[in-house]
């Protein structure tokens, strides 16, 4: 009996101390999950009708710059009279060129022309000489035909040689000969005259190429303006085509600025925009003159080139500048800190205490008199009275749970 009892009660003592250990077991709370709520900061919607300015990236630039370049000879620097950053004026002198080989050609073109008009002077002589003889050899034509015919008549009556005969007719012929050869000179005057003005026109041409030559060893200036850069110092020997130095007119300059492709449509359907900038402390005031005629590749939208109205002075060619071009006037716009955009064009709205995405379109920006600036929006799914969230949230996603802190303007 005690080998069955025993281990039927040590078997009823355990499931007994099980059953005690459960009842006495502490009791755990019930833990309940919340969502969390987000705390940020919003911003009512106001329409309003504002003018949306665009922050555009410059550079200074003149239509009239130019580079000076060695002419057509090989030679030597003799002198630079101006120095980078220098003004001056149309026609000063910049740089000189040793010119000896250009003064010793144009010696050698002057006495072409010389003795070629040397010999239009003897040419015009000969021809009244000619014209002077010519008369003299006629009449001893004349004579000598007279002689050939009395002796003909001597020699009928035979009182007269042969010899004698053939001798005048010799004589005769003779003086034909010489009266046909000066007739032909006489004829060949006005060609041999026009050769030789055509000589002279071609000596004249070199003659004034060579005095072409010899001015442009002096470089002057084209235009009034500032030298941007002298590639050369006196002893340097240049070739044709060298660049020498290079000048700007500063009374043309211009700042060209990339208008992004969204604002383009605007830009190019206004009639005027303004623009400034901030240069030493100063404001100056641009307006857009133009649009550029072509698309760089790559590019993120067009050229424009915008006038300068006051002190150019201040400017430099290829100077960088930040502008801010005023738009037309827009209704509709709505004018949030940069922080409630996410990207190029989304924003958060609340809507009963979560997020709601949404697109916008990018207007321009706003100066505010505290001088903050704002981004100007529009999106027909923004309404009056609408809160914006202007917090920047890294987990920012639809039906996100926020909770408002502050309204800021």
């Amino acid at each position: 009996m005690k080998k069955i009892l025993l281990p039927i009660l040590i078997l009823a003592i355990g499931i007994f101390g099980f059953r005690y250990m459960l009842k006495t077991k502490p009791k755990s709370e019930i833990v309940k999950i919340t969502e969390p709520a987000w705390i940020v900061a919003t911003i009512p919607v106001i329409l309003k009708t504002l003018s949306p300015t665009v922050t555009l990236y410059g550079r200074v630039e003149s239509p009239k710059t130019t580079t000076l370049r060695t002419p057509n000879i090989n030679t030597q620097v003799l002198q630079v009279t101006v120095l980078e950053g220098e003004k001056v004026k149309k026609g000063n002198i910049l740089i000189r060129l040793e010119d000896n080989d250009s003064i010793l050609k144009l010696t050698q073109r002057n006495a072409d022309i010389k003795d070629i008009e040397a010999q239009i002077d003897l040419e015009k002589q000969r021809d009244i000489n000619n014209l002077t003889i010519i008369t003299h050899e006629e009449s001893l034509l004349t004579l000598t035909k007279k002689s050939l015919e009395r002796l003909r008549k001597l020699k009928r009556q035979q009182i007269s040689s042969q010899a004698a005969l053939d001798e005048a007719q010799q004589s005769v012929e003779r003086q034909m000969l010489i009266i046909t050869q000066r007739r032909s000179e006489i004829k060949n005057h006005t060609a041999r005259l026009n050769q030789l003005q055509a000589k002279k026109s071609r000596a004249k041409a070199l003659q004034d190429l060579a005095k072409l030559e010899l001015e442009r060893t002096k470089i002057t200036a084209p235009f009034s303006g500032i030298i941007a850069k002298v590639n050369i110092a006196v002893g340097d020997r240049v070739r044709s085509g060298d660049m020498l130095l290079s000048m700007y007119d500063n009374t043309a300059l211009e700042i060209r600025a990339q208008i992004p492709t969204r604002y383009q449509a605007t830009v190019m359907n206004a009639s005027k925009l303004l623009a400034t900038t901030q240069l030493n402390r100063q404001s100056l005031t641009l307006q857009l003159d133009r649009i550029s005629g072509q698309i760089n590749p790559n590019s993120g939208g067009i050229d424009g080139l915008f006038q300068i109205k006051t002190r150019m002075d201040l400017l430099r060619l290829g100077q960088f500048l930040t502008l801010s071009l005023t738009l037309p006037r827009q209704d509709n716009l709505i004018a949030l800190p940069y922080e409630a955009v996410y990207g190029i064009n989304r924003i958060y709205k609340l809507i009963d205490g979560r997020m709601e995405g949404l697109e916008i379109e990018r207007v321009g920006e706003q100066m505010t008199a505290t001088g903050k600036s704002r981004i100007l929006v529009r999106s027909p799914k923004l309404k009056y009275g609408e809160q914006v969230i202007i917090t920047q949230l890294p987990n920012a996603m639809d039906g996100l749970k926020v909770k408002i802190s502050k309204s800021s303007l």
